[in-house]
Formats: structure tokens, sequence, C-alpha cells
């Protein structure tokens, strides 16, 4: 499905939820609270919204409904993800997908879908609203730069037509870029954030392949933060993992320039624990439900990641490639 064919299916409904992803990020927040405004509706999360998000919201002067009835909509829109355990829900009904990840098992459940590997959600959003002459104004135009920003780290995963489309939303919305990141630097800093991250490198667990690092850790909270914070530290890989309400969460980032694909490895992981798993090549994430130790799924992503490291050593680099 393109941006015309997912713009005339959603116009066919009457009250739509658009349901951000767990803990929603910058680019399902303002993915949803865009297309909110372009179709009307509601924006909804299973259970809230990120830091980032929620000082997004707090601008925008909106907010988004929390463990939403999905029954109580006409369609519902799942924004940032195609897996359903990533939604917080076991099944949804009458529902849709527009997401940039590797597809996932909710695109078998769905009516319909948007997907396509993209650095952002955001985008595809964009292209929605460019495809069908929507017009943006200041605020949804703020609200997909904030979320290309986020989801593209700065801009370092972003690819020429990331650039190319920043700058016709920078052009149509009458935003300046810097307002967006100025923005960004002064969002609050969660304190408990913070904590996390120390813990996690107190506790950190190192195994060296080669001249690579990998390194593993258990935090009880913002495992994503945690891990980004470890790569920041000097590793190339870092897997943190907690436990919570009966889950097992863990999350992977990668340094750049590190020949691994993140989203693969987890995926497998998932899949081989009953879980799920996805994200992006440098940012990925997976969840299980059941009693499964999350010291033993660690164990399991780092012994994945050397071997894949190790096969990728062992690959002579093809003339003229350019490193990541």
């Amino acid at each position: 499905m393109d941006e015309r064919e997912f713009y005339s299916r959603v116009r066919q409904y009457d009250n739509v939820l658009f349901l951000c992803h767990r803990n929603a990020d910058a680019d399902s927040f303002g993915s949803a609270y865009a297309l909110m405004r372009l179709f009307g509706g509601t924006i909804g999360v299973e259970d809230s919204l990120s830091t980032i998000a929620e000082a997004l919201a707090s601008r925008l002067g909106v907010s988004a409904v929390i463990r939403p009835d999905p029954s109580k909509y006409g369609l519902t829109v799942v924004v940032d993800t195609s897996s359903m355990i990533q939604t917080g829900y076991e099944s949804l009904e009458r529902c849709a997908v527009i997401d940039h990840h590797e597809p996932g098992d909710l695109l078998g459940s769905c009516m319909f879908s948007f997907t396509r590997r993209e650095p952002s959600t955001a985008e595809l959003v964009f292209g929605v609203y460019e495809k069908n002459g929507a017009r943006l104004d200041c605020d949804v135009a703020f609200a997909m730069l904030l979320a290309i920003l986020t989801d593209t780290g700065h801009f370092r995963y972003a690819r020429p037509a990331t650039f190319e489309a920043v700058a016709r939303i920078l052009r149509e919305g009458g935003v300046e870029l810097s307002s967006v990141m100025d923005f960004l630097a002064q969002a609050p800093a969660d304190i408990s954030a913070r904590i996390a991250m120390l813990k996690a490198a107190s506790r950190l667990s190192l195994t060296r392949e080669g001249d690579y690092l990998v390194v593993a850790s258990k935090v009880s909270s913002f495992g994503a933060q945690a891990a980004a914070s470890l790569v920041g530290l000097g590793a190339d890989v870092a897997f943190v993992g907690s436990e919570l309400d009966g889950e097992v969460r863990i999350s992977g980032r990668l340094r750049r320039g590190v020949e691994l694909d993140l989203a693969a490895l987890l995926s497998e992981i998932g899949t081989m624990y009953g879980g799920s798993g996805g994200g992006h090549t440098a940012a990925a994430g997976l969840v299980i439900k059941g009693s499964v130790d999350a010291g033993e799924v660690l164990k399991a992503c780092v012994e994945a990641a050397v071997r894949r490291l190790t096969a990728a050593r062992a690959q002579p680099r093809s003339p003229g490639r350019c490193p990541l």
C-alpha cells in the first residue's frame, strides 16, 4: 500500500485511534500526533510516553489516552511498530499499521498497512501529507522534525531522502531546525534514567571478540538509555535487560561502523524464546513474556553477537566499499 491508498482507507473510518507502541518515543507519538491532525481521532498508548514524548505533548497541548479500549473505536492505526507485543495488547480488531521497521506479526492480522524501511515513521507520515496535498502547520512540522531528529540519532542514520524531506518540512511548516534542537537539548533529564545508566555501567559484563567489545548488563528500567550510554562509554555492542510485570525486555545498541544487524539478531533471539524482537540495525529491542530469566536471554544475545562479529571479520571487504 502506498501513501494515497493509506490515506483513502483511513478516511473511510470515523473515530480513529492512533495507537503508539509502549513507552512511546518521539517518533511514535509525533507521528501519531501528525496523523491525528490529518484525520481527526485520538492518540493512545498502553502504558506511558517517554520523557521526550511527554515534553512534546506538553508543548503541543495534547495528551494520549492511557490504556484505551480499541473496541470503542472504528479503526485502530498502530503507529511505529508492526509487532503485537510492542502494542501491549494481546489482540486488535479493525486495525491498520504504519511503520518503518522490519515487518512483524501485526501485518498478518490487520486489515491494511503502509510499511517501508525508512529511518523514521515520521518520514512515511510526511509522505502521506505530501502525496495527498495536505498542508503542514508549525505544530505538525515541529512534531515531525523532532521525530526524525531523534529516530535518526541526530541524523547519524539519515539517508539523502531524509534531508530532502526535512528541507521540505522546514519550508512548508515555517519552523527553524534550531528551535527543534534547542527543545531537545532542554528536555528534562529523568533522574531515574541517569541512575539506571550508572547502575548499568557498574554491573556490566564484558566479552571481547578481536577488537570488538560486547557488553551486557541489567537494570530495572530505562534499558534503552542505559544501552546507549554503554556504547557512549566505549562498547561496540551493548545489551541491557530488565524484568518487569512478567516480561523480559532487552535493549541493544551498536557503535557506528560495527557491521552487525541488531534488528535481525534480536528478532531471532525473541523468536527463540517465544517473544518478539526488532527495530533498527543499530538500535533494537525484544520483549518476552513468561518466566525466562533476563540473564539467560542476555547471554544468548552476547553469544549471537560474537558469532556474527566473528563471521564478519572472516569476510574480506569488497573493493571500493565505503565503511559505514
